[in-house]
């Protein structure tokens, strides 16, 4: 069973719905100086690394109530690591938490985070796509390599960011993220199936991928056309990471993939309209 130290389950109950302090929402909202030069290795790459996205008391409490929806989510899942599908001792995903958790909310909605992912992105506007934790249980195998747009219903995936946010140590042999650089060119797209057939693709073979090696409150962000990957978890204790997507406002629907027509994020759209929904909120 799923437990954090000094959380119970009445305890995450209260955190995820009390009212967030105003200094933490203040921190949410500061914006996060980016030089230009990460920004262009971020174009050129499709990837950076940045140190102290978070940091203090901010990154305590952000930590905490991820913790907390993590177990309401998960408190129910008594089954043991061998017990689980390939995929599932990949990481325990807990996604759209922002609609269920106030607390929660209020870190996702964050226009520190979602400015940088305007500012990489180059564009105007950054809009929410979706929000998941990515905890990996001690012992917990590898995440295989893929692009993460293969899963989403976006006319423009270059046009797409996520932001994977460490809220423990993260070192290589904790299942860190690494990052196959310039990958992310339209012409090297190729689903990867990391459900029914995880595999490397060929042109992958004899390039060299970039390790991220985490301290708390350290983040990477890459596109959805950037293959990547993770390792096992070797340590005794989670691996934690909290994931928020964006998308540049303006992308739209492409439902002809039949794969990916019933994204929760597009409830109701029609193939070629503009990603504008309840679940999609412009954030900057």
């Amino acid at each position: 069973m799923l437990q954090f130290k000094d959380l119970t389950r009445d305890q995450a109950k209260e955190l995820l719905f009390q009212e967030t302090p105003s200094e933490i929402l203040d921190r949410y909202n500061e914006p996060y100086p980016l030089e230009q030069e990460k920004i262009d290795y971020y174009l050129e790459n499709g990837f950076i690394i940045l140190k102290n996205v978070l940091d203090g008391e901010t990154l305590r409490h952000a930590r905490q109530v991820i913790q907390a929806a993590v177990l309401l989510r998960k408190e129910h899942d008594e089954r043991k690591l061998k017990e689980k599908s390939a995929y599932e001792q990949s990481f325990l995903q807990c996604g759209y938490l922002c609609w269920d958790y106030p607390a929660l909310k209020n870190f996702v909605f964050g226009k520190r985070f979602a400015g940088i992912a305007r500012d990489l992105m180059n564009v105007d506007h950054a809009r929410l796509w979706h929000d998941q934790a990515l905890f990996k249980e001690p012992g917990g195998r590898s995440t295989d390599v893929h692009q993460d747009s293969s899963y989403w219903p976006v006319d423009k995936p270059e046009l797409t960011t996520t932001m994977w946010l460490a809220l423990n140590s993260v070192p290589v042999h904790k299942g860190s993220l690494y990052f196959y650089p310039q990958t992310h060119k339209p012409e090297m797209r190729e689903y990867v199936d990391i459900f029914k057939n995880p595999h490397l693709p060929k042109h992958l073979k004899n390039k060299k991928p970039v390790e991220s090696s985490l301290e708390p409150g350290d983040a990477t962000f890459h596109t959805g056309l950037t293959f990547h990957g993770a390792g096992a978890n070797q340590s005794q204790e989670y691996r934690e990471g909290m994931t928020v997507i964006y998308i540049a406002d303006g992308v739209k629907f492409d439902a002809t993939d039949d794969r990916n027509a019933t994204h929760t994020s597009c409830n109701g759209l029609e193939d070629g309209q503009i990603i504008d929904t309840q679940y999609t909120p412009r954030l900057t």
